[in-house]
C-alpha cells in the first residue's frame, strides 16, 4: 500500500507540474501575441514622429531658403550639422589618387555622388526631382535622412502628392506644389 501511495504522490507531482507548465506557456503566448499585435501600431508612432520632424525641416529649408536670396536649390548637409556622427559610407583613395565612395545602398551612391542638393518650387518647398515613387523615396531621404523600413509609397500625379502609408494605415501626405505636409492617423476601432 506504501508503494501505492507513493507511487500515487508522484503522479500528482508530475500532473502538477505539467498544469504550471501550461500555465506558464499560456501566459507566454498571451504576451507574444500582445507584443505581435501592437507592432503595428509602433510603426505608426514612429510614423507620427517623423511627421514632427518633416515639419520642422520643411520650415528650416524655407527659412533657409529666404536667407539666402531664394536660390532654385539648396544644399542639404547633415554631416555639417552632426559632425561627430559617423555615415555608412567609406572612402577611399586608388593608386591615381583619386577618391573612391562606397555607399550601402543606391540612394547613399546617389546622395554621396551628388551631394545632397535638393531642388526647390519658387515658394520655398522641397521638390522631387522625378516625378515617380523613386522621386518621392529619395525626398524623404534627403530631407529625413533614414530609410522607409515598413512604409509603402505611393505617387499621386493628378495632386501631385507623395504618400507614405504604414502598416496601420497612418500616413504622411506630402503635397510639394504648396508644402502641404498631412498627417493621418489610423482608427483603431476593435468591434
Amino acid at each position: 500500500m506504501l508503494k501505492q501511495q507513493q507511487a500515487e504522490g508522484d503522479l500528482i507531482k508530475v500532473y502538477g507540474r505539467m498544469i504550471a507548465i501550461g500555465v506558464f506557456l499560456l501566459i507566454l503566448a498571451m504576451l507574444g501575441l500582445r507584443h505581435f499585435n501592437s507592432i503595428p501600431s509602433m510603426t505608426g508612432k514612429s510614423l507620427a514622429l517623423e511627421h514632427n520632424r518633416l515639419l520642422n525641416i520643411t520650415a528650416m529649408i524655407k527659412s533657409q531658403w529666404l536667407s539666402t536670396g531664394r536660390p532654385k536649390r539648396l544644399l542639404l548637409n547633415w554631416e555639417s550639422m552632426a559632425p561627430d556622427v559617423h555615415t555608412n559610407n567609406q572612402a577611399e583613395t586608388s593608386d591615381s589618387g583619386q577618391l573612391l565612395l562606397q555607399a550601402t545602398d543606391e540612394l547613399d551612391a546617389q546622395l554621396v555622388a551628388t551631394g545632397n542638393w535638393i531642388s526647390l518650387s519658387d515658394k520655398g518647398w522641397p521638390l522631387i526631382n522625378s516625378l515617380d515613387v523613386s522621386g518621392c523615396k529619395r525626398l524623404w531621404y534627403q530631407l529625413l535622412a533614414t530609410q522607409l523600413n515598413d512604409i509603402d509609397v505611393s505617387y499621386d500625379a493628378d495632386t501631385s502628392v507623395c504618400r507614405y502609408l504604414a502598416e496601420d494605415s497612418t500616413s504622411i501626405s506630402y503635397q510639394f506644389s504648396t508644402g502641404r505636409i498631412l498627417f493621418f492617423q489610423a482608427d483603431n476601432i476593435k468591434g
